[in-house]
């Protein structure tokens, strides 16, 4: 399979202060790393990876829930077009095959939204400057399936989590934030800094590399929540609805932090681009 050449630029923009003006910092950054082809294995590519690194600037030691879920290479973005009675068709080569250059030319905003439940999500933003909205949906599911394809074609123990514990959950429950929970159980949701430190999580973009088009990546929301949520049901209706539970004020030696951070944003582009 004949692989179009690739040309990719970046731009990084600071959004509001200074970096180092609040006492957690999110920055987003890109870096390359070498790989194969998904079709052809035979194929040497470099594939962009996108860096989201914690850092705590002030005195105090800080935990908090992530902006995107940590602990698998690939982003979760959520398909709600396709028929998913066709699933298995839509993560079979001969149909990933045709996405290859779909995009090109095209400028898309994506959203990295916090993940308040066990579903953090990254949305392609739709307006009337940025294109249709279906259309938005649409590449939406189409990242959906590359990235299910790949799940389903490999057998790198990363790829597959079905076996650890929380990962079929979709909302917290009361007992899963005593302290000891979140300190254990689940680590990959929430970040611990002491003070000066940093963690970074890594996320595969050859689904965007795929699709081609420039992309420019930030965080949905500026603001860290104080609680998650859990699904209730009514004791009269019977209906489930989501209740906010706070999450602890300490754990272990970290404080909870809330409230803004700094962030950024940064643009990549795949593809051949016409001026």
């Amino acid at each position: 399979m004949k692989i179009k050449k690739i040309f990719i630029t970046i731009l990084v923009l600071l959004k509001g202060q200074f970096l180092f003006s609040q006492c957690i910092s999110i920055e987003l950054s890109l870096i390359w790393e070498k790989s194969y082809e998904i079709m052809e294995k035979d194929i040497e590519i470099i594939i962009p990876q996108l860096n989201i690194t914690y850092r705590n600037n002030c005195n105090n030691d800080f935990f908090f829930l992530k902006v995107s879920e940590g602990g698998d290479i690939f982003p979760k973005i959520p398909c709600l077009v396709l028929d998913n009675t066709f699933y298995e068709e839509y993560t079979k080569p001969d149909y990933v095959k045709k996405l290859y250059g779909k995009y090109s030319n095209q400028t898309f905003e994506l959203r990295i939204y916090g993940a308040l439940t066990f579903s953090s999500s990254w949305l392609i933003y739709c307006d009337r400057n940025l294109g249709d909205t279906f259309m938005c949906s649409l590449l939406n599911c189409y990242l959906n399936r590359i990235y299910e394809f790949i799940r389903l074609n490999e057998n790198i123990e990363l790829f597959r989590r079905l076996n650890k514990e929380g990962y079929n959950k979709t909302r917290f429950e009361p007992e899963d934030l005593h302290p000891d929970s979140l300190f254990n159980s689940f680590s990959d949701r929430f970040v611990f800094l002491k003070s000066g430190e940093i963690h970074t999580d890594t996320y595969n973009l050859i689904a965007f590399q795929i699709l081609e088009g420039c992309y420019t990546f930030s965080i949905g929301h500026n603001e860290i929540n104080n609680y998650v949520l859990s699904n209730q049901i009514d004791p009269v209706t019977r209906k489930f609805f989501d209740k906010e539970l706070e999450l602890p004020e300490i754990v272990g030696e970290y404080y909870r932090y809330t409230g803004a951070f700094n962030t950024n944003k940064v643009t990549v582009c795949f593809g051949e681009r016409q001026e």
